[in-house]
């Protein structure tokens, strides 16, 4: 059941990840600065996700100042996240109904990382770093989450602002999973018991 609810919860982020970037409201703060890389320099979703995951694995190492074998499992697992994501947008197409599937993405991708996280195995680096931010400064889960998604967002802006280019994947879509992701994991919290 552990595993199965594990590998759900990482297929449910890949595939809201896409579908945020099809319904062009603005993809998921978690995502901006992957998007915009993505964007910027002409690679793909997956690619830039990879290369952001592993400055996350290198920062949770630095801020809990050691090196485990989770964060170094970190690292198999953001490729093969990452081509799990181009997998997704590979075979997603182009969606209507944007903004009923665009609030419902949001409950998809808080559910993938409450799964993800209440499993206690190896967390993609968004969510472990968020994991390590959480349990170095001793603030909740769903707190940290939504601060960490606001902090992408500036940083996505920085850096289209750096490379003058567009605010590529930035919209009202960005702002929403910023604000309310971290918020839906709470009541997830709340309300879903998991015990492994």
């Amino acid at each position: 059941k552990k595993y199965f609810l594990y590998f759900l919860g990482l297929n449910l982020i890949a595939f809201a990840v896409v579908l945020n970037v099809r319904f062009d409201l603005g993809v998921a703060a978690f995502s901006s600065v992957m998007y915009s890389i993505s964007q910027i320099y002409n690679i793909s979703l997956g690619t830039a996700s990879i290369i952001c995951y592993l400055i996350f694995v290198i920062i949770q190492c630095i801020l809990s100042k050691k090196i485990t074998v989770t964060f170094i499992l970190e690292i198999p697992l953001s490729f093969a996240f990452g081509w799990l994501t181009d997998l997704y947008d590979f075979i997603i197409p182009t969606l209507y109904l944007r903004v009923i599937c665009f609030i419902m993405t949001m409950f998809i991708t808080a559910m993938g990382v409450f799964l993800s996280v209440k499993t206690n195995l190896i967390l993609t680096p968004t969510d472990g770093i968020v994991k390590t931010i959480s349990e170095v400064f001793s603030f909740p889960f769903s707190i940290v989450k939504n601060t960490f998604d606001i902090t992408l967002v500036f940083v996505t802006i920085i850096l289209c602002l750096i490379n003058h280019t567009p605010f590529y994947g930035l919209g009202i879509g960005t702002i929403l999973t910023a604000l309310f992701i971290g918020r839906i994991i709470n009541i997830y919290e709340k309300k879903i018991q998991l015990s492994f």
